[in-house]
Order: C-alpha cells, then sequence, then structure tokens
C-alpha cells in the first residue's frame, strides 16, 4: 500500500467519522418519521462499519436518543467495549422487558459499565446481580449512588455467599433489608459483622444466634445424608477443633441425626459408640446419669438428651412394629399362596 492509498483510506475513514457525527445528532433531535428512518437507514450501515472509531462516534452521539429503532439499538450494545460503554452508561431507550431480554447476552464489560450507573431499576439491578461475574457484581455492590433492591441483594447472596470479600462489600451498604442483612451477617468478616450490628442496630447476642442458626444449617446440610462413619468423623473434626457444644449437639440430634449424639457422647466421655447406644436405650437410668456425668453435661442441658433419647427410642420401637407388621403379612400371604 503506497502512501496515495493510506491517505485516501484515512480520508474515506475520517468521512465517515463526520457522517457519523451528523447522523447521530440528527437522530437525538425530534425528526419526522419517515426522515427518522431514512437516517436510521444510514445508522445501521455506520454501526456495522469495519472502523471501530466510526461506530464509536455513532455510538457515542445516539447515547442521548430518547427513541432508537430496536435493532441498531442492540448492535451498539452488543458491540466492543470502546463503542458500546458511553451509550450503555446513558442510554434510556430500552424497556425493563428490553433489558431483560438482553442483559443475559452481555459481555462483562457490559455490565460492569451497567453497574455504574445510578438510575438502575430493579429490574437491571437484579439482571446484573443475576447474570454479571464477580467484577460486574462487584461494581453493582459498590455502587452507592443507585439503590439496592432486596430482590438483588438477595441473588448476590444466592450466588456469592462463599465469597468473604462480596459479603463485605454488600454489608457495606446502608440499604440492605434485615432478612439480607440477617443472612450475611455469619458470611463477613469479623470487622464487618461489628460494623452490621451497630450499622442495622441489630441485638450482638440477635447477630450472635443468627450467626451460630446459620452454622448449625451449614452443618445439617452436610450431615443429613451422612453415613453414621462420616457423622462420626465429622463430630471428630470438630471436637479437635474446640467447636463442639453441648447445645450444637442437641441442635443435630433434634433435627433427627441420633448417630451425631452417640458419637459426640461417645468421644466426651470416652466410651464406644456401641457402650453409648445401650445406655440410651434408658434400660438403666443410672447409667444415663453417669454418661452425663462422664460427657461433662450440666444440668440444664441433661433432660434435653433424655428427651432425645426417649424420642429416639420411641421412634426406634415404631419402626420394630413396623417391620413385625411386614413380616406376619408377608408369612401371611406365604401361607395362602401355599
Amino acid at each position: 500500500m503506497d502512501f496515495n492509498t493510506v491517505t485516501l483510506v484515512d480520508a474515506v475513514q475520517l468521512e465517515k467519522i463526520v457522517l457519523a457525527k451528523r447522523v447521530g445528532q440528527f437522530l437525538v433531535k425530534e425528526q419526522a418519521e419517515e426522515e427518522r428512518a431514512t437516517v436510521e437507514n444510514v445508522a445501521r450501515v455506520l454501526a456495522q462499519d469495519v472502523s471501530p472509531q466510526v461506530r464509536e462516534v455513532l455510538a457515542f452521539e445516539l447515547r442521548k436518543c430518547k427513541v432508537l429503532a430496536h435493532d441498531l439499538a442492540d448492535k451498539i450494545a452488543r458491540d466492543v467495549e470502546m463503542v458500546s460503554g458511553p451509550f450503555l452508561g446513558e442510554t434510556n431507550v430500552f424497556t425493563d422487558k428490553e433489558w431483560m431480554r438482553l442483559i443475559p447476552a452481555l459481555e462483562e464489560h457490559a455490565l460492569i459499565t451497567l453497574a455504574r450507573r445510578s438510575d438502575l431499576s430493579e429490574t437491571v439491578s437484579t439482571a446484573v446481580a443475576t447474570y454479571g461475574k464477580e467484577r460486574s457484581v462487584t461494581t453493582l455492590v459498590r455502587n452507592d449512588r443507585s439503590e439496592m433492591p432486596e430482590k438483588a441483594s438477595g441473588k448476590v447472596v444466592d450466588r456469592f455467599s462463599d465469597n468473604v470479600r462480596m459479603m463485605d462489600h454488600l454489608s457495606a451498604r446502608h440499604d440492605l433489608p434485615l432478612s439480607v442483612v440477617e443472612r450475611i451477617v455469619n458470611k463477613v468478616s469479623a470487622h464487618c459483622r461489628d460494623t452490621l450490628v451497630s450499622q442495622y442496630a441489630i441485638d450482638s447476642d440477635v447477630a450472635g444466634q443468627i450467626a451460630e442458626d446459620n452454622k448449625i444449617e451449614a452443618l445439617w446440610d452436610q450431615l443429613k445424608t451422612a453415613s453414621p462413619a462420616q457423622i462420626h468423623a465429622f463430630v471428630t473434626d470438630l471436637r479437635n477443633d474446640r467447636r463442639l457444644t453441648h447445645l450444637l449437639v442437641v441442635e443435630i440430634a433434634d433435627r433427627g441425626c441420633a448417630p451425631f449424639m452417640e458419637s459426640s457422647l461417645a468421644l466426651e466421655a470416652g466410651l464406644p459408640v456401641g457402650r453409648i447406644r445401650e445406655i440410651l436405650t434408658l434400660e438403666d437410668p443410672s447409667a444415663f446419669v453417669r454418661l452425663m456425668q462422664m460427657a461433662n453435661v450440666s444440668k440444664t442441658m441433661a433432660p434435653r438428651f433424655l428427651k432425645l433419647a426417649k424420642r429416639f427410642n420411641s421412634q426406634a420401637a415404631e419402626d420394630l412394629e413396623d417391620d413385625s407388621n411386614v413380616v406376619a403379612l408377608a408369612e401371611k400371604a406365604g401361607g395362602a399362596a401355599a
């Protein structure tokens, strides 16, 4: 390519840039419908130009349009960052329904631009929280110029509850509903938890109880499908980490997990699990009393252990009766067949 060719290409591109600017400025103003349609066709061609500079100028001018053909607006919104950025940062041509259709298809850079806006609707905020990656969602959470609706903040917790940094950013907001505060109080760093307690006037004891309840639920999610051997391993780890408490044992056992109570008492009392099961049948009440003493169970907690033991024994008796009925029916059916 010689010098004259380069000069010609530059001149053509410059002409397109000037045209893009004029087209954009024309469409921003109110125009007759027929004239607007004609110029929009020119804009469609420019929006597909090979030069990003041409597309950038067009998009920049169209960002303040109150009315714009949907296909043209979509094309610009899905373009590279230098083109779509200024447009997405200001445009109001999309309805909430159109945003819902568009946002799942946008690149992360486009979602970051959207997340910085101060005029985000609940629909847009929730959509960014739903489809954005960590950077765009972090931008959304840290954007204190826009309100964070409960649905959007709830979606952030749904997706990023294990991300302490994200939860810390979320806890720094001043517009969180109490339902969200309660969900994140045990997911943030210690410093941010103190801030939450102060900012949202949560009683520190209540905050501690919420955190403890959430921890119990998280542990139960792991235990409810575990085998007795796996449960024993869990209990051993908790005891080694000094996180095994009698209250925790009662809370988990109350959800129907007898093996958790058996393993906990076995480790605390230094007895085999099999012996613990024998004692918990309550055939020897004095043995149960000694077990409570050996496991250092307080007098206020012992009645709860006793109540659980009676409950598990009652369930075992019902299961045994059901099994006996099944056997009897099977034998009766077998005799009839003979």
